[in-house]
C-alpha cells in the first residue's frame, strides 16, 4: 500500500501529497530507496476532495510501480548512475571497465549528477562535452571538475576537487564519458523511467582515427636478432606476442595446461590484469570471442618446450618459494607477472639495441598487418585477434587493408598487363 503525506505551506493550506512506494530490500539486506512521486493539490479543490483524488493517483502510481513502468520523479542522475554501476558489477561485468565507469563519473557528476532524469536534456550533455574538450579538464585536475560544474552554472561540490593539472581531454576520452551517460540511460529507458534516450541526441567531438603503428619485416627481422642475447623467458614473451597477436594480459594469463603441443595451438581463455583497488588479478578475455585457440608455428613450439626446461630448472633452484600455479610466465615466487612488467622491459629493450619504441600492442597490429598484406581474410584475422565483430577488425586495420589492397594490384598488373 502507498503511504501519503501531506504537505502544508506555512499558513497551513494544504499544497500537495507526497506519496511514496515501499521496494523492499535488496541482495545485501539494505533497505531499497522507494519509489516516490508528488501529487500537486488545485486550489480550488476542497481537501476532501483532493485526498479523494491523490489516493486514486497513489493507487495508479503504485500499480506502475510493481509493473515497472512508473517514472521516479526525484531520481537524479547521479544516484541512478551508481545503481546502474553496482547492477553492472553484480551482472559479471568486467572489474576493469567498472573501475573506468567510476572514473569517467567523476567528471561527470558536478555537471548533471544533481539532474533529475526526466528533466535532462541534449543541451546539458553538449555544455559537458564542450567543457570537458577545454584546458584544464585533464586527470587529476582541480579544474576539471570545475570546468564542467561552470558550464551549467551550478555550485561544485568540494569532494569533487582534486590535484591541479592543465591538460584537456582527448575528444575520443570525451566520447567516452558520452558512453557511460548513454548507457546509463538506456538502462532508465529499458526500466521506464525516461521516455527515451536523450544522449542519442547529444552532439559529439569528431574524433579523429589515428592509424595502428605497426612494424616493417626488417625491424621485425632486427627485433628477432635482438632478442638473441635476452633471457629466454623474455626472448619467449616477445615471441609468444609477436606471433600470436595476442593482449599482454592474454599472454600473462597463459598456463601450462593450455598449450598443445601435440596439436600445435594455444588456448586463450584467460587473462592477468591489474587495478590499484585489488592488484594483480585473474580475469576472462576481454570479450565471449577472444576466448580462442590459435594455431603456432614449429618453431614456436620448440621455443616453447625450451622455455619449459629453463622453468622447471629455475623452479627445483627456488624450492618451497615458488608456489607452482601453472602459468607459462611468472613471478619469482611462481604467481601471476604485472602487466606493466612486460611493457617497460619492451621498452628498455628497445633502448637497449637502438630499436624503435616497442609496446605490446605494437605486436599485435604487427601481426595482424601482415597476414592482411599476405593476403588473409578478415574473417580469420578477427578470429585469431578474438575480436567480437568482423567489423572492429576492418575498421581498425582499413588504411592497411588499403595499402594490401594497392600491392595486390601491382600484383595483377604484373601478371596480367605486362610483356613477357
Amino acid at each position: 500500500m502507498a503511504n501519503i503525506q501531506e504537505r502544508r505551506d506555512k499558513s497551513g493550506k494544504l499544497i500537495s501529497y507526497s506519496i511514496r512506494v515501499h521496494r523492499g530490500r535488496g541482495a545485501d539486506g539494505k533497505q531499497l530507496k522507494p519509489y516516490t512521486a508528488t501529487f500537486e493539490v488545485k486550489p480550488t479543490w476542497t481537501e476532501k476532495s483532493a485526498r479523494k483524488k491523490a489516493e486514486a493517483f497513489a493507487a495508479t502510481f503504485e500499480k506502475e510501480c510493481r509493473e515497472g513502468i512508473t517514472s521516479d520523479s526525484r531520481q537524479t542522475f547521479r544516484d541512478y548512475c551508481e545503481y546502474v554501476l553496482e547492477l553492472k558489477e553484480a551482472r559479471g561485468t568486467k572489474h576493469s571497465t567498472v573501475v573506468r565507469y567510476r572514473q569517467l563519473a567523476e567528471r561527470i557528476y558536478p555537471a548533471i549528477g544533481h539532474i533529475k532524469l526526466k528533466d535532462l536534456c541534449a543541451d546539458h550533455l553538449n555544455s559537458l562535452y564542450i567543457a570537458l574538450g577545454k584546458e584544464g579538464a585533464g586527470k587529476g585536475s582541480a579544474t576539471a571538475a570545475q570546468a564542467v560544474a561552470d558550464a551549467l552554472g551550478v555550485k561544485l561540490d568540494k569532494a569533487f576537487k582534486i590535484q591541479a593539472n592543465t591538460r584537456s581531454l582527448s575528444p575520443k576520452t570525451v566520447v567516452e564519458h558520452h558512453r557511460l551517460i548513454s548507457t546509463v540511460l538506456d538502462q532508465a529507458e529499458k526500466e521506464g523511467l525516461v521516455p527515451f534516450n536523450v544522449a542519442g541526441k547529444a552532439t559529439l567531438p569528431k574524433v579523429e582515427k589515428k592509424e595502428v603503428n605497426y612494424f616493417q619485416p626488417e625491424q621485425v627481422t632486427a627485433i628477432r636478432e635482438a632478442l638473441e642475447t635476452e633471457p629466454i623467458k623474455w626472448k619467449t614473451v616477445t615471441h609468444l606476442l609477436l606471433i600470436t597477436g595476442a593482449r599482454r594480459g592474454e599472454i600473462l594469463g597463459l598456463k601450462w595446461d593450455k598449450v598443445d603441443f601435440e596439436a600445435g595451438r594455444i588456448h586463450i581463455c584467460n587473462s592477468v590484469l591489474y587495478s590499484a583497488d585489488i592488484g594483480i588479478y585473474e580475469s576472462t578475455p576481454k570479450t565471449a570471442t577472444s576466448n580462442r585457440y590459435v594455431s603456432l608455428p614449429h618453431e614456436t613450439m620448440e621455443l616453447l618446450r625450451e622455455y619449459r626446461i629453463w622453468q622447471n630448472t629455475e623452479r627445483l633452484r627456488l624450492g618451497a618459494y615458488y608456489e607452482n600455479r601453472d602459468f607459462v610466465f611468472a613471478q619469482d615466487n611462481g604467481g601471476p607477472m604485472h602487466p606493466d612488467s612486460v611493457t617497460d622491459w619492451l621498452s628498455k629493450f628497445s633502448k637497449r639495441h637502438g630499436l624503435p619504441h616497442i609496446n605490446p600492442h605494437a605486436f599485435r597490429h604487427t601481426m595482424a598487418s601482415m597476414l592482411y598484406f599476405n593476403g588473409v581474410d578478415s574473417v580469420s584475422i578477427s578470429k585469431r585477434l578474438g575480436h567480437a565483430q568482423v567489423s572492429t577488425t576492418a575498421n581498425i586495420y582499413a588504411h592497411v587493408m588499403e595499402e594490401a589492397d594497392e600491392r595486390n594490384a601491382d600484383i595483377l598488373a604484373e601478371v596480367f598487363l605486362k610483356k613477357a
